[in-house]
């Protein structure tokens, strides 16, 4: 990694007024990539992953959702003004994103590979249809799809799960964007082909040298991929870490029960922690600290005020008053 910032987002805030109310999908999260790093966004299903990868992807429709963000930075450009139109040269060429169901994100009655040719053409005016077609196959190829001549004239429902899988991963990587944000990329597929997927995620991030942005709800996921983590939690950062500092020793108590979550068959006497109930509604948040009525630590600071996101060590903050291991720098 150069240590040049690729993506830069501060104060990133997404919300969707209701006639029950106004959800508050994300609150004021700021998150960094550098060039040619990964970086997991983890959390459960509804802390607001995949709205925040919609929103700096700007793919949200405004109205219903009202998006506010004091700066949107891809490689120095600044994003947040950008007219739709504008964002669709970006899209692609710059940004690309890998949809979580493979299924629903490719056209059924269209073939992969007209639809790889699209990504090609858009961005590139002067490129001929016969070049498009050898430069999709190509792009089947690289991502591990057999007999790629032949599955470029396929349908969707005429490829397995992990297949069409790898044909969002070619089509992101078509146009060799500088950076990929991946949400999900492995969902509904079984752990033997999730691994597989996964794998050539890595390797075209890593022959690329393309920052990725990984977002799941699985710790396991992000173990051998990650260089740094955020875990967000009901629309708030709560923890980010280096990877390995984060897997060693957890800061904040809800890191504590995703990491208590993942078996280890190493070790027969290994407790599962258990995280009671589910993430509160986006309409009725808790006062305080919004993990504090899961929270085996929790006490009655934690029900009345919100703890800053402060920092914990190197690369390293939580938002907690009552982190777990080394105390919060001042």
């Amino acid at each position: 990694m150069s240590g040049q910032t690729m993506l830069d987002v501060k104060n990133l805030k997404v919300i969707f007024p209701t006639p029950g109310g106004i959800i508050r999908a994300v609150e004021g999260i700021d998150l960094t990539i550098d060039r040619g790093e990964c970086v997991a966004l983890v959390g459960e299903s509804g802390c607001g992953k995949s709205v925040t990868s919609q929103a700096i992807m700007k793919l949200l429709n405004t109205p219903p959702a009202l998006m506010q963000v004091d700066s949107l930075q891809l490689d120095g450009q600044e994003l947040k003004d950008l007219s739709n139109k504008e964002m669709q040269r970006v899209r692609g060429s710059k940004v690309s994103m890998i949809f979580q169901d493979a299924m629903v994100a490719l056209n059924p009655v269209m073939t992969v590979g007209r639809q790889i040719d699209e990504v090609f053409l858009c961005h590139d005016k002067n490129m001929k249809k016969e070049e498009a077609r050898k430069a999709s196959i190509k792009a089947l190829e690289l991502v591990g799809v057999p007999s790629p001549a032949q599955r470029y004239k396929d349908f969707p429902h005429q490829l397995s799960g992990g297949m069409r899988q790898r044909v969002l991963i070619a089509m992101a990587f078509a146009c060799q964007p500088q950076l990929i944000i991946a949400d999900e990329p492995t969902t509904a597929l079984d752990v033997t082909i999730q691994a597989q997927v996964l794998s050539v995620l890595s390797e075209m991030q890593k022959k690329h040298r393309t920052s990725l942005l990984l977002i799941t709800h699985d710790l396991s996921v992000v173990a051998n991929m990650a260089d740094r983590i955020y875990v967000m939690y009901s629309g708030k950062i709560v923890e980010q870490s280096p990877a390995y500092e984060l897997f060693k020793q957890p800061r904040h108590p809800y890191t504590e029960g995703l990491l208590g979550a993942i078996p280890k068959l190493s070790d027969e006497h290994h407790e599962f922690i258990q995280i009671p109930d589910s993430v509160p509604s986006p309409l009725h948040k808790p006062t305080g600290c919004y993990f504090h009525p899961r929270c085996r630590y929790a006490t009655e600071e934690c029900a009345k005020k919100m703890p800053p996101l402060a920092p914990c060590g190197e690369g390293r903050a939580v938002r907690c008053w009552h982190p777990l291991g080394k105390e919060v720098q001042a």
